[in-house]
């Protein structure tokens, strides 16, 4: 039978990971969805 601490560490192991691949994943579609849409610069000055 595991210890808690083993079995922590070994959560550790694949939660950590896992959390930097999802940002990961959720930059590159932030960078994607940026160059599919690029923002519409506001040149209009009201006074």
């Amino acid at each position: 039978m595991e210890s808690a601490f083993s079995k922590a560490v070994t959560l550790m192991a694949v939660a950590l990971p896992t959390m930097f691949a999802v940002i990961a994943v959720f930059i590159a579609a932030t960078k994607a969805l940026h160059a599919a849409f690029p923002a519409i610069e506001d040149t209009d000055e009201e006074d």
